[in-house]
């Protein structure tokens, strides 16, 4: 069974892919008490100790406006530098890497969408230092493989009282927000892909089990949405559709709700690779099936 040392164990995708891959790889985890990513003798040692077949990065930082002030140093030390010391333990021990990047690599300018050969353009510092961490990666290992997605969600819905376990994500938020509202407003003028974690970490298992086939290759992957994406509205209202929950939602603009970081408009990502995740919706009930 291939050995993989999975960072960022603590997070929705690491979760998910745990919950999947388990039976399929000898997971080796680690969370940032146990393995800085940011100190690269404790990674080499790490690998070294471990003697993994590859490294499947999880370790991110996420908070998107606290990037643009207070997290900024804390969102490039582990989305690049961190990234780039893992590639180059990586190579320097001859294995495979892994890592996970973000539509925020693009400016959101592009309506029919970005293939993976579309040149990034991020417009917000957590884009920046995940547009460096990927450039880090390829310069760094041969072996590199980078999987871009789009609002990411998985583990476990909220339900009622909060209950322990779920991670915050758009879809938690919906139904929290549901329990103490009768309307909500949601933004209708941003577009791009959801992505079930658990259908995610299915096709980054392929990705493990055949690594050859995409060394030093970027993918773009999310479920499938139609055209140029799908809306935070639309999303919404599907949530609420599978759920059950009656609610007035409210079509509205980003202006209404400005945020410290700027947000791509459009920023659906295309993919050209042979692995394929399912349909959006399909992905969204299989959430609500946990």
């Amino acid at each position: 069974m291939k050995r993989i040392l999975l960072t960022g164990c603590r997070g929705m995708l690491a979760h998910d892919f745990l919950r999947v891959q388990s039976d399929q790889f000898e997971i080796f985890w680690f969370d940032r008490a146990d393995l800085d990513i940011c100190d690269v003798a404790a990674v080499e040692s790490r690998v070294r100790e471990i003697r993994p077949q590859a490294i499947f990065n999880c370790a991110a930082y996420t908070n998107v406006d606290e990037a643009e002030d207070a997290g900024r140093k804390a969102n490039f030390d582990v989305n690049a530098l961190g990234v780039f010391y893992l590639a180059t333990v990586a190579q320097k021990c001859g294995i495979d890497f892994v890592t996970v990047s973000t539509d925020y690599v693009f400016d959101g300018t592009r309506e029919a969408g970005y293939d993976e050969d579309a040149v990034p353009n991020p417009i917000n510092a957590y884009g920046l230092s995940k547009y460096l961490g990927e450039t880090l990666a390829r310069q760094a290992c041969e072996n590199a493989i980078v999987v871009r997605t789009s609002w990411l969600y998985g583990w476990a819905p909220y339900r009622k009282g909060n209950q322990p376990g779920t991670f915050k994500n758009f879809v938690n938020t919906m139904l929290r927000l549901s329990e103490s509202r009768d309307e909500l407003r949601v933004v209708n003028d941003q577009f791009g892909s959801p992505t079930y974690a658990a259908d995610l970490s299915l096709a980054i298992g392929e990705i493990l089990r055949n690594p050859e086939r995409f060394r030093w290759e970027i993918l773009h992957l999310s479920n499938e949405t139609p055209d140029s994406g799908i809306s935070w509205f639309d999303f919404a209202a599907e949530i609420f559709r599978q759920a059950d929950i009656r609610i007035r939602l409210i079509p509205c603009a980003s202006d209404e709700y400005p945020t410290k970081a700027v947000r791509p408009k459009f920023s659906k990502m295309r993919n050209g690779s042979a692995i394929r995740l399912g349909d959006w919706k399909e992905g969204l009930e299989g959430y609500f099936s946990r």
